[in-house]
């Protein structure tokens, strides 16, 4: 016995007092997914990436709203969501402890992004964030003024009246513009 505390005084302590303090990770660990809402965009990039299906991205029911979930019960913490995200909403924690007693929601994070309609339909089509994400790059990019401003119309427009706007200009033969 008195052998097994020399070597310990020797070579110090081979395991941490974890629950008694708190564990400390190395600096690169992967730990619990973290959503900051006020960064999110909506751009669903996230949820393209997840090898696991832990993001789901939906419109409610009223078809006005973006539902953004998390759920950790799912995830692998592959880091693909840290990754892909573009505006640092989806960030890799140090946080390791998921245990819950008995109601797993508390493993979900959600948020909730309002969804612009179009111009020419009406019909909801992609998050409000996303489109002034959007124009906030374009704005930065070095485009000539009249293709700006064309470019902040066009953004406004489900795909599907783009579609149909390019469709009736190569059948015509005219430039129609997009109202």
């Amino acid at each position: 016995m008195m052998k097994l505390f020399d070597i310990t005084e020797k070579y110090g302590k081979a395991t941490y007092a974890y629950p008694f303090e708190p564990y400390k990770v190395h600096e690169n660990f992967r730990g619990q997914p973290h959503y900051t809402y006020d960064l999110c965009i909506g751009c669903a990039a996230c949820g393209v990436a997840c090898p696991s299906n832990a993001i789901e991205l939906k419109m409610n029911e009223a078809q006005t709203k973006l539902v953004w979930e998390f759920d950790c019960g799912r995830c692998i913490f592959c880091g693909r969501c840290d990754e892909v995200c573009p505006t640092g909403a989806v960030r890799l924690s140090d946080s390791f402890e998921l245990a819950v007693k008995f109601d797993k929601t508390a493993l979900i994070q959600r948020g909730e992004l309002e969804i612009q309609n179009c111009k020419c339909c009406s019909k909801p089509f992609t998050p409000k964030r996303l489109i002034n994400f959007s124009l906030k790059r374009l704005e930065k990019a070095n485009l000539l003024p009249g293709r700006l401003q064309e470019a902040k119309e066009y953004l406004y427009i489900c795909p599907e009246c783009k579609k149909a706007a390019a469709v009736e200009s190569l059948t015509t033969g005219k430039d129609t513009a997009i109202k």
